[in-house]
């Protein structure tokens, strides 16, 4: 058996394939270190999402051939998105390298350990249940549960389908069981996530059925925060709405990527919707209940943005006042249908420009709106315990991606709070990004 070091890059979907992976191997007999210099094999689960998540990937390849030429390394394995979008130029490319294991042929990683090769193939028709049990590598009481793989929409920036796939849901009994399986262990949140969650169940149920879905894990015991990312505006029916604000465990956090709101681009996007259809949306989640925190992201510099367009943007942000926000400058794709529109193309150092002076408009933006919970008493989740200080999340934060809320520890504060606790902290101040209080 074999010592493995395995590192992920990229988003939430690849950490669940790497600790699908982990679960692999571990039923196998393999063991692990936190130390590439002590492996015997290296894996490296890579991102190619974008160009500078690409340029990642490769990097860290790289920099690990270190312990394959010189090393206790006898096997340096990259799987993930690389191995499946670049399938035909990686063993060129990369001489150092003894195995490629797409994102749909995990299992492969056994042979790829005992004998190297390439395994990588188009998505299966259907979501690929493994049997060996996953193992939760993240923090103590939150984990990520991925309720589908692939992509239904054909938007002209995104290369995801080419690497993912066609959309696959993954059956309702499969995830509660995983959602079970974490409760039991005392994860408290659940994130679900997929390329789109809000198209969930149309390929094997006939009907969207990601409200069906949060009614039967709102009745699992143990879990307390059910949160729903990667939600597409055009799918936030009025019937999905509802359900976010009928279930008592279910977040009203709402992950919207807009990408744009200039009704040109978002044609030459092929997102669908227009800047009122936004606003309406976002209008309607409000009212729903005012509590309603809601993320989105744009992408500055598409082609054919023009001053007007980005101006147009800019309103946007400063009229709706999103709670976060995060921004991508555009990068050109290979196999994409946007390298193909006859626009003109935007400098990359403009669409830098834009994305700061749309970030530095948030910061402001996003002051205000966590000054609210200021003099509020609110549950913690625990991440992070030292001695004079506890670092945690309070439902209007996502995991790795929003802020924080740090507590102070006092002379009286309890003193067994650990990682995965959920206590009471009134808030005392907050900045651009984080809340700041004491325990209750």
């Amino acid at each position: 058996m074999s010592t493995i070091y395995i590192e992920t890059l990229g988003c939430e979907k690849n950490t669940v394939d790497s600790e699908t992976i982990i679960g692999i191997l571990e039923n196998a007999g393999h063991t692990f270190t936190v130390s590439p210099a002590e492996a015997d094999v290296i894996i490296v689960n890579t991102c190619a999402f974008i160009s500078d998540a690409k340029k990642e990937s490769i990097d860290k390849l790289f920099d690990l051939t270190v312990f394959r030429q010189h090393g206790k390394c006898k096997r340096l394995i990259a799987t993930g998105c690389i191995p499946q979008r670049y399938r035909n130029d990686l063993t060129v490319a990369f001489p150092e390298v003894d195995a490629f294991v797409g994102t749909n042929r995990l299992t492969d990683i056994l042979s790829a350990i005992d004998t190297g090769g390439f395994y990588a193939v188009d998505a299966p028709k259907q979501y690929e249940e493994y049997n060996a049990p996953r193992v939760h590598t993240g923090g103590k009481g939150s984990a990520f549960v991925r309720i589908a793989d692939g992509c239904f929409s054909t938007c002209s920036f995104c290369a995801i389908p080419l690497i993912r796939g066609a959309y696959r849901s993954r059956t309702i009994e499969n995830i509660l069981a995983e959602a079970r399986a974490f409760a039991a262990i005392g994860v408290k949140e659940i994130n679900l996530i997929a390329q789109e969650t809000t198209y969930y169940g149309q390929d094997i149920y006939g009907e969207r059925s990601l409200a069906r879905l949060l009614g039967e894990l709102n009745s699992i015991d143990g879990i307390r925060w059910i949160r729903v990312l990667y939600q597409n505006p055009a799918l936030l029916d009025a019937k999905l709405r509802d359900a976010f604000f009928s279930f008592d465990r279910v977040l009203p956090y709402f992950d919207i990527p807009l990408q744009h709101v200039n009704n040109g681009i978002l044609r030459d996007m092929r997102r669908g919707g227009s800047r009122d259809d936004f606003a309406a949306l976002i209008a309607s989640l409000r009212t729903g209940n005012p509590e309603s925190v809601i993320r989105t992201s744009f992408i500055t510099g598409f082609p054919g943005e023009t001053d007007e367009a980005y101006a147009e943007l800019l309103d946007f942000v400063n009229e709706i006042k999103f709670d976060r926000m995060g921004i991508f400058v555009y990068s050109e794709e290979e196999g994409t249908d946007a390298l193909s529109l006859d626009r003109e193309k935007v400098p990359e150092e403009t669409a830098k420009i834009r994305r700061e002076e749309l970030m530095t408009a948030q910061l402001s933006i996003s002051d205000e709106r966590l000054s609210r919970y200021k003099g509020q008493t609110l549950d913690v989740l625990v991440e992070k315990v030292d001695t004079k200080e506890i670092t945690g999340r309070s439902w209007h934060s996502a995991p790795e991606v929003d802020g924080y809320v740090y507590v102070t520890m006092k002379k009286d504060s309890p003193a067994a709070v650990s990682p995965g606790d959920m206590i009471r902290v009134t808030i005392d101040h907050n900045n651009e990004h984080d809340l700041y209080g004491t325990i209750a």
